[in-house]
C-alpha cells in the first residue's frame, strides 16, 4: 500500500490533526517506463473508513491487524482517523468530532486523493467505540456509505460509558455522565427511531461479536431490534474476547462483506 500520512489544520477542531490514508499500489513496473506521472495517476478507489476504539488510536489498525494486506488484495483505499476517546461525537462543550469526521475528514480525503465519492463505493467499519461511531454515522447521514461493519460495537452508550470508567476512560467531560446518556442525543436508539419510515435507506449492516465479549448480549438485543424495524443487518458471533486478536481474525469477513456484489 502507498502510505499517505496527513497532518493538516482542522477548521472544525481549530487544531492540527492527523489522518492516515492508504492507497493500493497497483503500479506494475516494466523496463520501458517513460512517464512516471502516468503510472501514478489512479482512477478513484472504493474506500473503507476504519474507526478505532477507546484507549486506542488509528495506528492500532495498522499495528494489530492485517488491514493493509487485506485492503490491497481487495483494491480498497483505507482512511484511518484518530479521535481520542471522543466517541466520534460533538461533545457537550463544543468540540465537534462528529462534524470533523463526517464533514471535514471525508471532504478532505475525497478532495485531495483519488477516492470515489459515490455512496456505493464507500464503506465504514469500527471496533468497540469505533463501532458506535460507525453506526452513529450511518444513522445520522444514510447517504455517505453503502455498507457498515462493526465488531464488538458499543450499542448502549450508557452501559458502555459506565463500564469503561474502570479503564480510565471518563465521559463526564465529553458526552456526559453515564447515567444521563440513556435516551440522550448520544443514544443510538433515538437516532434509529428518527429514521422511522425510512429504514430502507440505512446502509446494510454486519455486526460481529465474541461469545466471551462483555458486549455480546446487548449486541444480540440490538440485532433483534434492527430486525424488528426491518433494517437490513446480519449478526454473527464467534469464540473470542473484546480485543484486537478477535477483530483481526474477523476483519477479512468484514472486507468480503464490503466487496461482494
Amino acid at each position: 500500500m502507498i502510505n499517505l500520512k496527513c497532518e493538516f489544520q482542522s477548521f472544525i477542531l481549530a487544531t492540527r490533526v492527523e489522518v492516515d490514508v492508504f492507497l493500493p499500489n497497483i503500479v506494475v513496473f516494466t523496463d520501458e517506463i517513460k512517464d512516471f506521472k502516468e503510472y501514478y495517476t489512479f482512477q478513484p478507489f472504493k474506500t473503507l473508513y476504519l474507526l478505532h476504539g477507546a484507549w486506542d488510536s488509528g495506528k492500532q489498525w495498522v499495528e494489530n491487524t492485517s488491514a493493509l494486506r487485506l485492503a490491497e488484495e481487495a483494491n480498497l483505499a483505507l482512511v484511518i482517523p484518530s479521535v481520542g476517546n471522543t466517541f466520534y461525537a460533538n461533545t457537550l462543550y463544543g468540540v465537534k468530532y462528529e462534524d470533523y469526521f463526517m464533514q471535514e475528514v471525508i471532504g478532505f480525503v475525497q478532495g485531495l486523493f483519488p477516492l470515489s465519492d459515490k455512496r456505493e463505493d464507500n464503506f465504514i467499519a469500527g471496533v468497540s467505540m469505533g463501532g458506535y461511531g460507525a453506526l452513529k454515522t450511518v444513522f445520522k447521514d444514510t447517504s455517505l456509505f453503502s455498507k457498515a461493519a462493526v465488531m464488538s460495537a458499543v450499542v448502549d452508550i450508557s452501559y458502555s460509558a459506565r463500564i469503561i470508567r474502570t479503564i480510565g476512560v471518563e465521559t463526564d467531560h465529553t458526552i456526559g455522565k453515564w447515567k444521563e446518556l440513556k435516551g440522550s442525543e448520544y443514544d443510538l436508539i433515538p437516532m434509529l427511531d428518527a429514521l422511522e419510515g425510512k429504514y430502507e435507506t440505512i446502509p446494510e449492516l454486519l455486526l460481529i461479536c465474541g461469545t466471551e465479549d462483555y458486549l455480546r448480549e446487548i449486541n444480540e438485543e440490538f440485532h433483534l431490534l434492527l430486525d424488528q424495524k426491518g433494517v437490513r443487518n446480519t449478526y454473527r458471533d464467534y469464540p473470542g474476547f473484546h480485543d484486537w486478536k478477535f477483530w483481526d481474525e474477523h476483519l477479512k469477513e468484514c472486507i468480503d462483506f464490503f466487496v461482494k456484489e
